[in-house]
């Protein structure tokens, strides 16, 4: 068995979800199905340093699009 498929197998096991459904979720969606099905409080945790101007993720940690988009609206 691949190392890819061991990874695939533990997704699969730990979300109730396949690779396809995983990456149709944006990380906000994601943790709102990963708490709702385990009846949990779920949070993503940065092991960096709080240094700097503050939390840019705010509340939510928000896909590549939408952020994308919020730039190109500064950016206007």
């Amino acid at each position: 068995m691949s190392n890819f498929t061991i990874i695939e197998n533990s997704a699969q096991k730990a979300t109730r979800l396949n690779l396809t459904e995983i990456k149709s979720f944006s990380p906000h969606q994601l943790r709102k199905h990963l708490e709702k099905t385990n009846k949990t409080k779920f949070s993503f945790v940065s092991m960096f340093p709080y240094i700097g101007r503050g939390n840019v993720l705010r509340e939510n940690i928000i896909d590549s699009k939408t952020l994308d988009q919020e730039i190109d609206e500064l950016l206007k």
